[in-house]
């Protein structure tokens, strides 16, 4: 690897932000943690015994996962 290739330097603004290399494992790596506090927050709603507390909790992780993967998204598209 030559220097070049490592360096993060200040003239290159376009080095790393390349979706294709991270940015598409970030994206499916969102939409899987998503899909999943959501299923595990309605296993925890719908549960009988199980707090109700847990399952909104998630619900807002999700929430949190969402706008990370709508920022994600849009930061892939306009690259």
């Amino acid at each position: 690897m030559s220097p070049d290739e490592v360096t993060t330097s200040p003239q290159k603004p376009d080095r790393g932000k390349s979706a294709s290399r991270a940015g598409i494992f970030g994206i499916l790596g969102a939409i899987v943690g998503l899909l999943l506090a959501l299923f595990i927050g309605f296993m925890f709603l719908l549960g009988e015994s199980r707090p109700d507390v847990v399952a909104w909790i998630l619900f807002a992780i999700a929430a949190g996962l969402a706008i990370d993967l709508v920022r994600r998204i849009v930061r892939a598209v306009r690259i």
